[in-house]
């Protein structure tokens, strides 16, 4: 799979510790689409930083496995299978099958005269979901923002955080 990034910064490599310096954002993951147009269109509306709009393309490895959040997770076995045995039970046994299997929830105790009282699920944010996800040895995930994707993007947000699954990065103007 091709994936192209916008920015207006001029690298040789991506670096997750950059987060936040074009747009926003506050992962570990580097934002990708799946289009030239997109990625065009973020680099010159949507980058904050001054300098010319482009647009880096690289391919996916063959190994890389991503989540793919438009999907149930029952069309997605082997994402299911790590899932089910890398996440803490608690977490783990509350997944769904369905269309939004990835809203993650957590257990919560509180304190209470001494005793921990069950207080009900704590949803997982998006740190805490890409720290459960590399656990579980996924790479990234495909439409991570899904209904709420900008349309400039003209396609998916393609979140990448294991960086190795990348090859062959090319630049070029926007």
């Amino acid at each position: 799979m091709e994936l192209f990034h916008g920015s207006r910064a001029r690298f040789t490599e991506f670096d997750t510790s950059f987060k936040g310096t074009g747009e926003a954002g506050t992962i570990d993951a580097i934002w990708f689409t799946n289009n030239f147009a997109g990625a065009r269109n973020h680099a010159r509306y949507k980058c904050r930083n001054g300098d010319s709009p482009l647009v880096y393309q690289c391919n996916l490895s063959e190994r890389a496995l991503l989540a793919d959040f438009s999907k149930p997770l029952s069309e997605q076995p082997r994402v299911a299978e790590l899932l089910h045995r890398h996440l803490p039970v608690g977490i783990s046994t509350s997944l769904s099958q369905g269309r939004e299997w990835y809203g993650l929830a957590q257990p919560h105790y509180q304190n209470f005269k001494g005793k921990m009282l069950y207080t009900g699920n704590r949803g997982v944010n998006s740190e805490e979901s890409i720290e459960l996800f590399r656990t579980c040895g996924l790479h990234g995930v495909y439409d991570w923002e899904g209904a709420w994707t900008d349309s400039y993007l003209h396609g998916p947000s393609i979140i990448i955080f294991d960086l190795s699954v990348l090859d062959g990065l090319t630049c070029c103007d926007a």
